[in-house]
């Protein structure tokens, strides 16, 4: 309870300071509106922007010289080019999001463990380039507060508060001399020992550093007014102002920064000349490079597979790792613009433009629901660090709505521009994006929580900044019109859209019961479940060595059942593989574990063996349809009721086609070969691999068993990998896959015919040919309900899905047909298990959806 506690005092502790910083800056500028900051903004010239832009690119080129005096002190030969992509990568996440020290240390640890650099070399960078960073700081600082400058910034000050600053500034420059000129090689401190860098590279770190904070603020001191603020003052503002920014934790130190330079600079220039310089010197200096990072990334993931790349392509993988993270971050910073957006007044002949074209109640609704977009686009940030496939979509068609949003509200075609490049930038970056999650009950952390009250606080700050020259009255919730009073109407329900929105899902989180996802299984448990599969049977097994679903072992060991979770529901793949005597053990172990965790149990496929035990769990069955199993002891195409396959197996044979099978060994080198025929095939079906109950291309997953093959003219044309076991209970496959431009040879036929024969030839007892769905059902009128759909299912459900054929196809093999099930606690529940069930074997809804649209 304490460390939950302690985990949340520092993220309410940097709201508070943020919520004091924007009380202080509102009443610094209560003589003056919005209009004179635009006003402002719109006057600014262009050689001081251009000068902005160069300084910033000397900046950052500061930064990147702390990371090569660093791997130059290691003395490793890593090119320049790429300790230089790795530092800006590292500063764009340190700068945008706050937290320096993790941020920057994470990025660098990743990057630069792909050049290279051992886990003790990438902590000695992280932490000379820390060190250089605190070395400037401290050296301006210091310096601020020894001479006095930060006392003539604030009058009035007592005297001992002056003197207690200039003690405070000659201990900061006493602590940057000592590192500089530390007698020893090493420093000490609480049984810690650090190596020092040679003299010459302590002064290049501080020389580098200087010139980084000098260049910093200078990017800010072009965008003032002329003479209106001394360098030198400037430099101590911007300095102290940083380092309260840095204390606060605050992203970026947003806020906190602006305020503390208002009121350090209040003597000097108007407050909207000021913060219209803090506006541009915001977006040039952190949203620039943020944009240029993105889209450096995302052109790298376009060509990285050319082989002039070739060289970089460790570099190349790593980014890969955090382009989810940047665009998680621009996501975030384009919801935040679309609701600031929506909480500042529009300039008054863009509404009558607009008015001119449509109607007003078009351009009220488009004012309220993209300041909604605006904050779902920031909620939905947190699922795509997370690498969500369905937060992305979302995230794509929020984007285009915003678009649209922003032009009807007020023609605002700066904001539709940046959200239109934006979209543009992060739709080749869709594969990146692949796990499945719940939106609307992920879990926030405290920090991103503290991001998205950040934010509300600053679109708060900015609805009351804007319209308080405009008397609150209850009337303004009802009032439409285009100009005066309308406006700040319009903002006023835009913040209450968004407030219920965050309601909303504030209750659902709170309402929403404990979910624990399951572990996935690790190397030790998946060889346990393999060596069960091969001495118990049970090919079903097999699909656990996927790792995309949760194991639970008896107690014993020696029995285990794999589930996938979906929303409230635990699922259950087919029957427990192990001892039958521990099976009933092992199933109430699961039923009390999802009672537990308030979960809906459900078993999906399993057999008529262990109906009696799943009904003692209190739970109700619905058939799914039937299995196929064939007896190979009497398979004989000789019959005549294997006149057909006897036909097919022939034509295949004079078609050249030949078959074998090849043990688990020489798998691994066809991999590339089977690779090629599985796209192939995928393709033809306008389909995607399907995962839970099925398997999927997976190398190491086809590396575990035989593999069966088709050739062709010395090519491979069809495989299959086997489900095999010791005690040869039952021979079974999992992927089938063939050529689909090999002309007229039965390939499926031919590869069908000759497995059985190598499973009767091998001594198998029967070969499974998998589930025929909604097939075998009753239809007689006092049948259940949903044995009736599941008939109509068969019957007239072609349009979905070839249930009567693939019955058809099966039945030409002569099997017995065995009942499987589904299996769950009540039918309230079915329509609800039945999704999840659905979305787990399409890999998410989103799957379903694409596979339902190309059929």
């Amino acid at each position: 309870m304490r460390r939950s506690l302690f985990v949340w005092i520092g993220p309410l502790c940097s709201l508070l300071l943020l919520g004091a910083a924007l009380t202080v800056l509102y009443h610094l500028t209560e003589s003056w509106h919005w209009h004179d900051i635009r006003l402002a903004l719109w006057s600014q010239p262009l050689p001081p922007l251009a000068g902005a832009l160069l300084l910033t690119l000397l900046s950052y080129g500061c930064l990147c010289c702390y990371d090569l005096l660093a791997v130059r002190m290691l003395g490793k030969p890593v090119p320049w080019p790429q300790v230089g992509m790795t530092s800006f990568i590292a500063y764009t996440f340190s700068n945008t999001l706050g937290f320096a020290l993790l941020t920057g240390s994470s990025v660098r640890y990743r990057l630069y463990s792909s050049l290279g650099l051992g886990t003790f070399e990438v902590a000695r960078v992280i932490l000379f380039c820390s060190i250089t960073f605190f070395l400037g700081l401290l050296a301006w600082g210091g310096l601020s507060l020894l001479l006095g400058q930060a006392r003539s910034l604030l009058p009035g000050w007592p005297d001992w508060a002056g003197w207690g600053l200039q003690l405070a500034g000659a201990l900061a420059l006493l602590a940057v001399l000592g590192y500089l000129f530390w007698p020893g090689a090493r420093l000490s401190w609480r049984g810690h020992q650090l190596t020092l860098p040679s003299l010459k590279y302590r002064l290049l770190q501080l020389l580098v550093a200087l010139l980084d904070w000098m260049a910093a603020a200078a990017v800010l001191y072009v965008l003032l007014p002329s003479g209106s603020v001394p360098y030198g003052v400037l430099l101590s503002a911007f300095v102290i102002s940083s380092l309260l920014g840095v204390l606060a934790h605050v992203p970026g130190g947003l806020g906190v920064f602006e305020a503390s330079m208002s009121l350090l600079l209040a003597h000097y220039l108007p407050a909207d000349k000021l913060l219209a310089a803090l506006l541009l010197y915001r977006c040039i200096y952190y949203v620039l490079p943020f944009l240029c990072a993105l889209l450096l990334f995302a052109s790298q993931e376009a060509l990285q597979q050319r082989a002039r790349w070739q060289r970089l392509q460790g570099l190349m993988s790593a980014m890969r790792e955090f382009l989810p993270a940047l665009i998680s971050l621009g996501t975030f910073a384009a919801g935040t613009l679309l609701l600031c957006s929506g909480m500042v007044p529009t300039m008054r002949g863009r509404i009558e433009a607009v008015l001119q074209i449509f109607p007003l109640h078009l351009l009220e609704i488009s004012h309220v629901l993209g300041s909604v977009s605006g904050v779902l686009l920031i909620l939905l940030a947190h699922s795509l660090y997370r690498r969500h496939d369905g937060a992305f979509r979302i995230t794509q068609w929020l984007l285009g709505l915003g678009m649209m949003f922003s032009l009807f509200k007020g023609a605002d075609w700066e904001s539709a521009l940046l959200l239109g490049a934006f979209l543009l930038v992060i739709t080749p970056c869709r594969s990146l994006f692949y796990r499945k999650g719940s939106l609307l009950h992920a879990q926030f952390t405290p920090g991103w929580l503290m991001s998205v009250g950040a934010v509300l606080l600053g679109a708060l700050w900015l609805l009351f900044f804007s319209y308080r020259q405009v008397e609150y009255d209850q009337s303004l919730w009802l009032n439409v019109s285009a100009h005066g009073p309308g406006a700040a109407s319009r903002a006023l329900r835009a913040m209450g859209s968004v407030i219920a929105v965050l309601a909303v899902v504030g209750v659902a989180q709170l309402l929403a019961p404990l979910r624990v996802s399951g572990n996935k299984p690790g190397k030790e448990e998946l060889a346990r479940a393999q060596a069960l599969v091969l001495r118990h049977g049970g090919g079903h097994g097999y699909l656990a060595q996927l790792g995309d679903k949760s194991l639970l072992f008896h107690a014993s060991g020696e029995a285990f059942l794999m589930y996938g979770v979906e929303g409230n529901s635990w699922i259950v793949m087919g029957d427990p593989i192990g001892h039958a005597s521990l099976v009933e053990e092992l199933l109430w172990q699961f039923r009390e574990l999802c009672d537990e965790q308030d979960a809906n149990p459900v078993f999906y496929q399993v057999s008529a063996r262990y109906l009696p035990l799943y009904l003692d769990l209190g739970l109700i069955p619905f058939k799914l349809g039937e299995e196929a199993i064939v007896d190979l002891k009497g398979f004989d195409l000789a019959g005549s009721r294997l006149r057909n396959l006897r036909q097919s197996h022939a034509k295949g044979k004079r078609e050249g086609l030949s078959f074998e099978v090849v043990d688990v060994a020489q798998v691994a080198a066809l991999l590339p070969a089977l690779k090629a025929i599985s796209d192939t095939w995928l393709r033809s079906k306008q389909g995607k691999e399907k995962g839970f109950s099925v398997g999927s291309f997976e190398p190491d997953y086809l590396a575990l068993s035989p593999a069966a093959l088709v050739w062709h003219e010395g090519h491979i044309v069809g495989f299959a990998n086997l489900w095999i076991s010791d005690n040869k209970e039952s021979l079974s496959i999992d992927l089938m896959r063939y050529s689909v431009d090999t002309g007229t040879a039965p390939i499926m036929d031919f590869l069908f015919v000759e497995l059985l024969l190598w499973g009767k030839g091998e001594g198998y007892e029967s070969f499974n040919l998998g589930m025929a769905p909604m097939s075998g059902f009753n239809d007689h009128p006092l049948a259940s309900y949903w044995a009736r759909l599941g008939n109509t299912l068969f019957t007239r459900g072609s349009r979905f899905y070839n249930f009567q054929g693939l019955r058809r196809y099966k039945e030409k093999f002569s099997p017995q047909w065995e009942p499987r099930y589904l299996l769950c606690t009540s039918r309230l529940t079915l329509p609800r298990t039945l999704t999840h069930l659905i979305s787990l074997i399409s890999r998410g809804p989103l799957g379903l959806m694409n596979n339902m649209l190309k059929k």
